[in-house]
């Protein structure tokens, strides 16, 4: 899959199949237009091995406006603690540290301390 970054306010990637199909995604950053993508791709079981599909990545509000929503931050599930280490949300991350788009919001959660949430319901 090739994605392309057409453009910035609004913020637009487009997703290129190896067979043509193409589609694209608009959203207040990148970080929610990949976060776009993958859902669509999830309904057909696939996930994106990108460094923004890991479940310890974050965004916070001043770096998805800084950066366009292009770097995010690791965290370390264990301890609940950010690191400053910052990653570009479109490099290559390895199958066994990606998640679903709900796999990743619930770690953020846990992250802060929230109770789990069932987006889907809630």
């Amino acid at each position: 899959m090739r994605i392309e970054l057409l453009g910035t306010h609004p913020h637009r990637l487009a997703c290129t199949r190896a067979d043509g199909r193409r589609k694209g995604y608009e959203a207040g950053n990148f970080f929610r237009c990949l976060a776009l993508a993958r859902e669509d791709l999830e309904k057909e079981g696939l996930l994106l091995c990108c460094q923004g599909a890991r479940k310890d990545i974050t965004i916070s509000g001043m770096q998805a406006q800084m950066s366009d929503g292009l770097y995010a931050y690791v965290f370390d599930p264990q301890t609940r603690t950010v690191s400053k280490e910052e990653v570009c949300i479109f490099d290559p991350a390895p199958l066994s540290e990606v998640g679903t788009v709900e796999q990743q919001r619930q770690a953020v959660y846990a992250l802060h301390g929230l109770p789990e949430n069932d987006s889907q319901n809630g």
